[in-house]
């Protein structure tokens, strides 16, 4: 009797070992609302987020994690996909190309992961294209840059519109409103030459020229250099091309250097890091943004509800926008048969009339799905919206 204690003794310290090792080989700096499936169940589905966790840009990664997690959460408790739990594996590459492409073949063959957000930037999400690419991985991303969806790739997924969308509306709003001066400033990163490149055709399209166009490196805190050049010119518009957290210092030293005309941008302009960052200077300044609000209608006000109770913040449309995405993921998981990526990929592309937080979806073979956007205005530290 002891002996046969003891052997059940020794079995059971053996398969408590084997579940300590499967979860450590998961290789994650953080896993996020996925807890492995139980025993009786098959092994949990992974998936990757590679993104800016750290840095500047940090706080596109810790939205992105946020909006992904929360729906995961949501499907993991109502069972998970085919019989599977959903777990996530999770990557900081500092928005460093080079960084994010070690990660990329990493989730690729080490994690074997189903499907990646990869990644927060396009200059990363650019670079890591070819490895999921070669793989028949689904890429999810919501940089923005117009090249991200033009390289052939049948595996590349934008969640949210691609730069014009943000830039053509907002500047033939501010047309309309007879502004004929405009000055741009904005990044060196694949984001901030893209939406540079959107906004002067924009410009071109009514035309019109900048007056001036600056630029400044993605870390870069002070901007007085540029900002001195650009109000030589006179414009009556500065438009941003900026991330949150340099557009916020952008807008705060023009107003401290005297500039008193509309400072306007894409969609970093529509978020509350933005406006923690400007200050007063984010008072009438004009954004773009495909989410409608947090409380815009019952679709968007259940989310908003959701992530205020995971979170213990107001949801943003980065959140939004990696909601919708993993909800569409969630989605082609589901029907997709045999559950493979490549076949996951194909449901995405199939995709048509889904009703997202952000709008209407239907994913074409490029990889782009959604087109919107409209027009608003930051009015006492809140989104208003002046177009829909």
């Amino acid at each position: 009797m002891k002996r046969k204690g003891l052997i059940v003794i020794l079995l059971i310290c053996a398969a408590a070992m084997v579940g300590v090792s499967f979860a450590a080989a998961s290789g994650a700096k953080e896993g996020a609302g996925t807890a492995a499936a139980p025993a009786a169940q098959s092994q949990p589905i992974k998936i990757a987020i590679i993104g800016a966790m750290s840095g500047t840009n940090a706080i596109l990664g810790d939205w992105m994690k946020k909006g992904v997690t929360l729906a995961i959460e949501q499907k993991n408790a109502a069972g998970g996909i085919q019989g599977h739990q959903i777990q996530l594996v999770i990557y900081d590459d500092q928005a460093n190309p080079t960084i994010s492409v070690g990660l990329a073949q990493k989730v690729a063959t080490e994690d074997k992961v189903m499907a990646a957000w990869a990644t927060t930037n396009s200059n990363s999400a650019l670079a890591d294209l070819p490895i999921f690419q070669s793989y028949k991985i689904p890429q999810i991303t919501f940089g923005t840059n117009v090249t991200i969806t033009q390289q052939g790739s049948a595996y590349i997924f934008r969640q949210c519109p691609a730069g014009p969308a943000y830039e053509d509306p907002l500047i033939d709003y501010l047309v309309k409103q007879g502004k004929t001066k405009y000055a741009i400033i904005g990044d060196n990163s694949a984001y901030g030459k893209g939406e540079t490149a959107y906004q002067t055709a924009a410009l071109k399209r009514n035309n019109l020229t900048p007056l001036d166009t600056e630029a400044y490196g993605i870390d870069d805190k002070d901007f007085t250099g540029q900002l001195t050049k650009i109000l030589q010119s006179q414009p009556e518009v500065l438009l941003l091309a900026a991330s949150e957290v340099a557009g916020g210092l952008v807008a705060k030293q023009a107003r401290q250097l005297g500039f008193t005309g509309i400072i306007a941008g894409g969609s970093a302009m529509a978020t509350p890091k933005f406006i923690e960052t400007a200050g007063d200077a984010a008072e009438g300044v004009y954004f773009t943004s495909p989410y409608p609000g947090n409380d815009a209608n019952e679709r968007t006000r259940a989310f908003a509800a959701a992530y205020k109770a995971r979170w213990g913040e107001d949801a943003e449309e980065h959140g939004a926008n990696s909601y919708d995405g993993a909800s569409m993921l969630l989605l082609a998981m589901s029907k997709a048969n045999p559950l493979t990526p490549e076949n996951v990929a194909a449901e995405m592309h199939k995709i048509s009339g889904y009703q997202g937080l952000q709008g209407v979806f239907t994913y074409d073979a490029t990889g782009e799905g959604i087109r919107l956007t409209n027009v608003g205005v930051i009015k006492n530290g809140k989104r208003v919206f002046l177009t829909k």
